[in-house]
Formats: structure tokens, sequence, C-alpha cells
């Protein structure tokens, strides 16, 4: 820390201390002197002065009386230097002031170093509920125990279905894998089940216990039809003569080849409407007899498909229809 001192020191002018030198000239030299001014300035005048009296007592007198009139300019212009020029004992108040406020700042600065490191009391701060205690609080009491729900009485067991599909579904699983294996620019409009319950663009079921719907619709012998427990059908949708097939399953394995037989006859011997088919194939497999006529390329098309998905089926008849 730097201590500062206070000193006072009186400094003089170049006018102040030109004029102290000529006071204290003797009189010849100060003669002198303004000769040399009057030479080297040409600007300053000298006063004529009065004129002298003989007596040296006199002359003394006046010489004294000047000297005590330039020694009074002298001091006065001494005087007004010093008071044009005071010496600012506030101007080092400042420099005082300066170091008390150093010195303040100083101590200010040591102040936090002192407690450097220490945090404020947080333990002051009021302790937060915990959430646990506050879900406590938010939890109502425990709720009534609901009264149980009356058992739903149980439903009665379905009936089966009395659709055609469900009297015998190994009719229409012939027809729909044979119809699976058709590529989009093979397959026809078709539909397929009866009146009742007709199916499009698919092989569907068909009512075996309707006689007359068997015998329009798929030239199926009426004779027939108390030896057969199933049926399915898929059928051109614009004309039944362009293509119908139906697939029946015969109760008794014996009467499968009369079944085909009977509905070769029926066929053949049709009285046909706007147009007749051209062609006739019969299938028997297993306890099934498909038969299939109309248009010539279409019933060939589902012969070698059928062929191709149950290759131990029998043709029974492949023929033109006449």
């Amino acid at each position: 820390m730097e201590n500062h001192l206070l000193s006072q020191q009186q400094v003089l002018s170049q006018e102040q201390q030109q004029s102290l030198r000529i006071l204290q000239m003797p009189t010849q030299e100060l003669l002198g002197e303004i000769e040399l001014m009057l030479e080297s300035n040409p600007l300053l005048e000298v006063e004529e002065p009065a004129q002298a009296s003989d007596d040296p007592q006199a002359r003394a007198q006046e010489h004294d009386d000047d000297r005590r009139d330039d020694r009074g300019e002298d001091d006065s212009e001494f005087d007004a230097a010093q008071a044009e020029t005071p010496v600012d004992d506030k101007q080092d108040e400042p420099a005082a002031d300066d170091a008390d406020k150093d010195n303040a700042s100083d101590a200010t600065e040591i102040e936090p170093d002192a407690n450097k490191g220490e945090k404020p009391n947080e333990a002051q701060k009021p302790a937060e509920p915990t959430k646990s205690d506050s879900k406590k609080d938010e939890t109502p009491a425990s709720k009534p125990s609901e009264p149980a729900k009356p058992a739903e009485p149980s439903k009665p067991a379905e009936t089966p279905s009395e659709t055609p599909a469900a009297q015998d579904t190994g009719a229409l699983s012939l027809l729909t894998s044979v119809w699976s294996t058709y590529s989009e620019d093979d397959k026809f409009p078709a539909a397929g089940g009866d009146a009742e319950h007709s199916v499009d663009g698919a092989p569907g079921s068909f009512d075996v216990s309707n006689a007359d719907n068997l015998t329009y619709q798929l030239t199926f012998p009426s004779a027939d039809v108390s030896l057969i427990d199933g049926a399915a059908s898929l059928v051109h949708m614009m004309n039944l003569n362009t293509f119908t097939c139906g697939a029946f399953h015969v109760s008794d394995a014996s009467n499968v080849s009369t079944v085909a037989a009977d509905i070769r006859s029926a066929v053949q011997g049709k009285q046909w409407m706007c147009g007749f088919p051209d062609k006739l194939v019969i299938f028997t497999y297993d306890q099934y007899v498909v038969s299939l006529y109309g248009d010539e390329e279409l019933v060939n098309t589902f012969r070698d498909k059928f062929t191709a998905t149950y290759s131990d089926s029998t043709i029974a008849y492949d023929e033109a229809i006449l």
C-alpha cells in the first residue's frame, strides 16, 4: 500500500524571478541593463526624466524614490502572481480521498475472500414436502368395493346354419380349389350358389332340398336328388349355356357311376333355349360327381385345371353336345 505525503512548495514564475534579479542590481548595472534592453527591443521607449537636480542629496533621494517605486511595483506584481497561482491544498485532498477509497475497496475485496467457499445457509429455506407425502395426501380413501356384476346368462348353443354350405362343404371345396388356380386373365364373370344363397365371383353352396332348382339350373336329374346330400355350383353370370358346373356329393359310393350316367343323359336330352352349349365333361372323384358344360374353350380350361388339382380324378365323359 502506497503512503501519500502532503507537501507545499512555492514556485516563482519567470517574471517574478526577473523582477527579483532586477531589484538586486546596483544602479550602474541596472542602467546598463536598461540600455541593453532598449537596443535589443526597438519598441521600448525611454521617458525623459524630470530635470535632475544638481544637489547630490536630492538626486540620491530621487533615486531612492525610484527604487522604492520600482520595488512597490515588483512587490505588487509578485503578490499578484502569488494570487494568480495560489497553492491549492485541496488538490492534494482527492489523493487522500482516493487513498481512503483504495483502502476501503481493499477492505471490501478482502471480506468476500474471508467467506470464500461458504454458501448461504440453505437450512433456512422451508423443507419442501416429498412427492411421496403429497401423493399420500392426494390419495383418496379406499373406494368401496363395487358390487359384483351378475353373471351373464349363457347363450344357447347356436344351431347349425340351414344354408347349403352347412349341409356339405366338400363339394364347395372342390370347386373353390380349382377356381383359385385361375389367373385374372382366365377368369370370366362368374357366380355360385342357388337363387337364395348366391355368391358373386366365386363358387357357392347349392341347396339340395330344392329339386326343381337343381334340375333347372344345373340340369341334374330329378330322380337322383335323393342320392346326393350336398352340392355346389359355379356358372357364367350372363348365360348358363356359356358355362355351368355342378359338384355333387353322393351319399352312397356305389351310386357314383349311376349319378354320372344320369347327368349325361339329362344334358344330352335337354331342350336348349337361347343357344346351346358346345361340350360336356363329367368327372368322378371319390364320392363326388362333377359335371360341366358350355363354351368349349371355357370347359377345356376348367377340365385341365381340375385334372391338375385332383390328379387321381377320373373323366367319365368328355364329349360334344349333340
